[in-house]
């Protein structure tokens, strides 16, 4: 059972994405050309992936989600009043290196999405021993309260949900 739901809803996705962006009428033909490509599309890309995602807690994934979309809308403002005011004001750019306890890779790959997201915060790099990630910031005045907000804001529902 879990093997067909790991790729049956991907399939269907992509086939109504297919009958979307057709551009024709909706007929037996396309709907039957768009899940055949998908079912293909998916089944062959399976071996790309290791293992599959296990999230857990949906109300983590709710409040985390409402968080990123909050800080991101935030963070748009700061970046605007930033560069609208640069010649007038100081911007400090710099790096910052957050240690990190998140090992799951979705977990890892959904965190890098979140910090991208935001305008003025970019994921710079990340070693192989994976105990940090170095974040560039576009305005930095205290490197440790970022540190603090990454590990709380992020790292920890990420933790709930991924491991």
């Amino acid at each position: 059972m879990k093997s067909w739901f790991s790729w049956v809803p991907m399939t269907l996705f992509l086939a109504v994405i297919w009958i979307l962006l057709a551009g024709t009428p909706v007929g037996l033909g396309s709907v039957a050309f768009g899940v055949a490509a998908s079912l293909i599309i998916v089944l062959m890309s399976r071996r790309l992936r290791p293992f599959l995602a296990r999230p857990r807690r949906l109300w983590v994934i709710l409040k985390l989600t409402g968080i990123v979309l909050f800080d991101t809308f935030r963070s748009n403002m700061t970046a605007i009043k930033l560069v609208m005011r640069y010649p007038k004001i100081r911007i400090t750019p710099g790096f910052v290196n957050v240690p990190l306890t998140l090992r799951d890779p979705h977990g890892l790959a959904i965190l890098a999405a979140i910090i991208n997201y935001a305008p003025g915060t970019l994921w710079a790099g990340f070693p192989e021993s994976g105990q940090y990630v170095q974040l560039h910031i576009l305005d930095l005045p205290q490197e440790a309260d970022w540190a603090a907000f990454i590990i709380e804001r992020y790292e920890k529902p990420l933790k709930e949900i991924f491991e």
